[in-house]
């Protein structure tokens, strides 16, 4: 992959020159000519999406366009793109370019662009099996290969390094200066190392809830004081995390992150928090995301009507697809009794994380009750009509953690 800064303005510009030096380098055919390209913005459907332009490409002699992607990339991309990308040629989209901007920094790529033809509300069973198989190769792949991921510029996702206090402070300045600014004890800072930025976020979101009085029928008392159990004394959710095997980490293999075509091809894409640590991470955040569903191009939230498989079957699925891959050098009953506390560290980090935002715009207390309490019709054709409908499927999320809290 090309690092030209020169060629990476050519290719924004649209320059159909730079397109056609480009397509005949990566796909070895000098026949290859380039006659004219569009470009259209992809309107992101999240806040911290990074932006991507499809590029539609014109080739003479050829009555189909072909289309690829223009990404910007932040430096754990960059990293993952550079390094590790090409040893996962069947799970992740080709990368044709790649400038960086400077070592270890930002970059732009230019990726395939792989079409999502089958929804994920349309998922077959053998879809979602073929994606947890591949969610498995891909731990499989990288296992115990710390060094090298590290190298490359990942980070550890479970690191015990202190996180300096004064670097906390500076960071996450918002919490104490004009929010709730609750604060870990120094022995929560000390076991939570690295993870100590959303460890306090979470202990943020936890005084928010509480100063809403919970969240009636998602949220009571009991889920809210096992928060604070966690994030007063980490060690039983994080030790047996970091007693499992490290590897390579999506981050974040939600349903949106997967591309499955009609070719029987599924693809993981946006690997923005790609990272190292226990493969179980993974497979806990595509289960507990497995319900929400993006409606339209807004990305409005819903949940999925229906489960193809259960729970178990995904987790045996991967348990299975991992034993075949790595045998003896994989223990897949640790990696199961692990999955409680993987299933707390996500909804800590996840849903107590995003909690915490909320004190800038925190309803009244009693108007927040009331709200609760009204019936989901009451709210059709409002504003708050997506936001109330997911509220069956958070009170699984949260009921789902206490138990997993109970097993620790």
């Amino acid at each position: 992959m090309r690092q030209s800064k020169l060629l990476a303005t050519q290719l924004q510009r649209r320059d159909p020159n730079a397109w056609t030096a480009l397509l005949q380098e990566q796909m070895e055919s000098k026949g290859l000519v380039v006659t004219a390209v569009s470009a259209k913005p992809i309107r992101p459907t999240k806040h911290d999406m990074p932006r991507m332009t499809r590029y539609q490409l014109i080739l003479a002699g050829h009555s189909d366009p072909i289309t690829l992607l223009g990404r910007h990339l932040g430096e754990v991309e960059t990293a993952f793109y550079r390094e590790i990308s090409p040893r996962l040629s069947q799970l992740v989209p080709r990368c044709h370019f790649l400038h960086q901007a400077e070592p270890n920094g930002a970059g732009w790529a230019v990726l395939d662009d792989v079409p999502g033809d089958i929804a994920p509300e349309r998922w077959s069973i053998a879809d979602i099996t073929a994606i947890i198989e591949k969610l498995a190769y891909l731990h499989a792949n990288f296992i115990d290969q710390v060094d090298d991921l590290t190298n490359a510029g990942l980070l550890l996702r479970l690191d015990r390094t202190a996180y300096p206090w004064q670097k906390l402070t500076a960071e996450q300045a918002v919490y104490f200066d004009e929010g709730p600014a609750a604060v870990l004890s120094e022995h929560a800072l000390a076991q939570a190392g690295q993870l100590a930025p959303l460890f306090l976020q979470a202990a943020n979101g936890l005084v928010v809830m509480r100063n809403l009085g919970g969240w009636p029928g998602i949220l009571g008392e009991s889920h809210l004081t096992a928060v604070s159990d966690l994030l007063d004394d980490p060690v039983p959710l994080l030790e047996p995390l970091r007693q499992l095997p490290a590897t390579l980490l999506h981050g974040d293999p939600s349903n949106r992150h997967w591309q499955v075509t009609v070719f029987n091809d599924h693809r993981l894409t946006d690997w923005q928090t790609a990272s190292v640590g226990p493969g179980i991470l993974d497979l806990v955040s595509f289960i507990e995301q497995f319900a929400l569903l993006q409606d339209g191009e807004d990305g409005v939230l819903k949940t999925r009507p229906f489960w193809p498989i259960d729970e178990e079957t995904m987790i045996d699925t991967y348990l299975l697809a991992l034993s075949q891959r790595l045998g003896t050098r994989i223990n897949t009953r640790a990696l199961r009794q692990a999955i409680p506390a993987a299933r707390c560290l996500y909804v800590l980090t996840s849903w107590f994380t995003h909690f915490a935002t909320w004190f800038e715009e925190m309803p009244n207390k009693f108007t927040w009750q009331k709200v609760n309490r009204m019936a989901a019709q009451e709210f059709v054709d409002t504003p708050l009509q997506g936001f109330m409908a997911l509220r069956p499927y958070l009170s699984g999320v949260f009921e789902r953690f206490l138990l997993a809290y109970r097993s620790l």
